[in-house]
């Protein structure tokens, strides 16, 4: 899952000792807002050509009209694919960003990572030394400007955000570079990650702002 997927890190562990844990997850208020909208505006845009399709295949005349001439009847089931698929995708997406959460656990050894997702779990984990450093990540969004610490791995599906907040201090980079024991890194290696062996790698961070 992207850094950006997660609009809240709460920090479950002492600031200064290792083992550092953090709940990850999505502002609630603003993207369930977002899908109640979204609900409601699919709700008045389909619901009626459904109604409509219903009432056509229900009045005779204008059934065998339909079933007389294959193409229209193409071309109705297409459009409304169209619009269904139009929604579905998005309502999908706000609903996966909604229930899914993270759960990131690191040891002096060890990174490990519980994904709880809309339709699955899934954990991973990989050794610190892997990991090339802590960046701090300025991301830029319609909705404002928003400070990150990310720790840094050669393979994008395995870096894992730390921390969010509206500011990000020198100091709280150098105590958690300290607290893990990895330097500081500029935040150009987002975009120099490599793609994992295991698959795609996720789409990098379009919208940053190197810090």
């Amino acid at each position: 899952m992207r850094p950006e997927t997660f609009e809240r890190v709460d920090v479950m562990s002492e600031a200064d000792v290792l083992p550092f844990r953090a709940h990850l997850s999505a502002a609630r208020a603003p993207n369930l807002l977002h899908l109640t909208l979204l609900t409601a505006l699919a709700v008045a845009i389909v619901a009626p050509q459904l109604g409509l399709a219903g009432y056509a295949l229900m009045t005779p005349d204008i059934r065998n009209i339909i079933l007389d001439q294959p193409a229209v009847s193409l071309q109705l089931a297409v459009a409304m694919m169209f619009w269904i698929g139009l929604f579905a995708w998005p309502l999908r997406a706000l609903f996966s960003r909604l229930t899914s959460h993270r759960t990131i656990n690191i040891t002096p050894e060890t990174v490990a990572v519980a994904d709880q997702l809309a339709f699955g779990a899934s954990t991973w984990s990989a050794p610190l030394d892997s990991y090339k450093g802590v960046a701090h990540h300025i991301r830029s969004s319609l909705s404002g400007t928003r400070h990150e610490l990310v720790l840094i791995h050669p393979d994008a599906d395995r870096s894992v955000l730390l921390l969010v907040a509206d500011r990000i201090s020198d100091a709280d980079v150098s105590r958690m570079t300290q607290l893990l024991r990895l330097p500081q890194i500029p935040a150009s290696e987002l975009y120099r990650l490599g793609k994992s062996p295991n698959g795609p790698t996720n789409p990098l961070l379009w919208n940053a702002v190197p810090a």
